[in-house]
């Protein structure tokens, strides 16, 4: 578990031309923006994982204990995701 809280951030991008012709090794033209969404990742004790997205008004909780009954199958094989 993380003993701090984390945040990153990552510019926002726009794609001028080929946004599909990458999927078939051709070029594209794309851009960065001076806009940037940050993510940040807080321990807490109460069992949740949070999703709080103010600028659209919505906020979201799971229980941990839930997510871990998840099919996972499709990731290639049993993982351990929560420590």
């Amino acid at each position: 578990m993380l003993s701090e809280a984390l945040l990153v951030s990552a510019p926002g991008k726009v794609i001028l031309h080929g946004e599909h012709a990458v999927v078939h090794g051709k070029v594209a033209l794309a851009v960065a923006l001076n806009l940037r969404t940050f993510l940040r990742l807080q321990p807490h004790s109460h069992g949740q994982v949070g999703l709080h997205l103010p600028n659209i008004g919505s906020k979201r909780a799971w229980d941990v204990a839930r997510l871990q009954q998840l099919d996972t199958s499709f990731l290639g094989g049993p993982r351990t995701i929560w420590n």
